[in-house]
């Protein structure tokens, strides 16, 4: 399978593609099969596809529909021409979404967590090829649980504003999932230490009272329905009250475990990032000689 992007220029591309109320169509994905069959056996990919592509935006991306294309034909110009063409009907160039009772955009974003195409061309694609690869492994769910975490994420993207409860308990039960995965620990060890001893092993530094944070805000939750929680300091021994908004950035975090247990490590991304949003670290001054194309369609690129 193959990408063909719809626009030529990356700031129409983006504009396009980051709207927060409607889907835009932005590219084409190119099927090689024979027959419909043929094409409907791959549905468990284009549903992992689907989900990856709305991990690395960080927002809704939909696989919107399918259309036959014969040898010879350019879907693009076809699209994008003024002359009808079945092929119109078939895919639509825009899809609104967004609720008209609440106002609440149809695709919201926190944030992209992989580098646009337009400044780290590789990024992107050594993602798609190995989470792809990595959520088609019965073997490797079973030793890191890891496409059960990845889509409690996607649907925590997908939902945006969603209830509180439902959004952290995607969060709680992900990460506690590929912990305990990881660690195999025994029933006596308590979720705090499960969770730092596995976020400390990743690279990400939680300090003991965060751990605890988290772990009496989980437990406040799932057993008690309650969204505050009391824990104890590690200096001190305090009785201190903690709300579940009041915890650290583990919405942020969550991604970046999920691409440390995927094997996806790019010294670009700042390991850091779920505190102080600093996304990407600076590369420096690079000298290079750069080609400007002003033949193409759209103008100076």
């Amino acid at each position: 399978m193959s990408f063909e992007p719809l626009y030529e220029t990356h700031t129409e591309a983006v504009k396009m593609a980051r709207d927060k109320d409607s889907f835009h169509l932005t590219g084409l994905l190119h099927v090689p099969v024979n027959s419909l069959f043929a094409f409907r056996a791959r549905r468990d990919t284009f549903f992992d596809l689907e989900a990856a592509l709305t991990f690395c935006e960080q927002q809704h991306v939909a696989l919107s529909n399918c259309s036959e294309v014969l040898p010879g034909e350019d879907p693009v110009e076809m699209l994008l021409s003024s002359v009808p063409h079945q092929l119109k009907q078939d895919i639509d160039l825009v899809i609104t979404g967004s609720n008209l009772i609440s106002r609440r955009p149809a695709r919201p974003t926190s944030g992209h967590r992989l580098q646009f195409d337009a400044f780290l061309p590789d990024m992107r694609v050594r993602f798609l090829n190995l989470a792809i690869e990595r959520l088609g492994s019965a073997e490797f769910q079973a030793e890191t649980g890891f496409r059960s975490a990845f889509f409690r994420h996607v649907e925590v993207v997908k939902m945006g504003a969603a209830p509180i409860d439902v959004t952290f308990s995607l969060v709680f039960t992900g990460l506690e999932l590929l912990a305990r995965m990881k660690l195999k620990p025994t029933r006596h060890q308590s979720l705090s230490w499960i969770m730092k001893t596995f976020l400390d092993s990743l690279g990400f530094t939680v300090s003991e009272d965060e751990a605890r944070q988290f772990a009496q805000c989980r437990n406040a939750l799932f057993h008690r329905g309650e969204l505050h929680a009391t824990y104890h300091t590690e200096v001190g021994g305090e009785v201190r009250s903690i709300k579940i908004t009041e915890l650290p950035n583990i919405r942020s975090l969550f991604p970046d475990v999920l691409l440390k247990v995927l094997g996806f490590n790019d010294p670009r991304i700042s390991s850091n990032r779920w505190r102080d949003r600093m996304a990407f670290k600076g590369e420096g001054v690079v000298s290079r000689t750069i080609k400007l194309d002003i033949s193409r369609k759209g103008g100076t690129s």
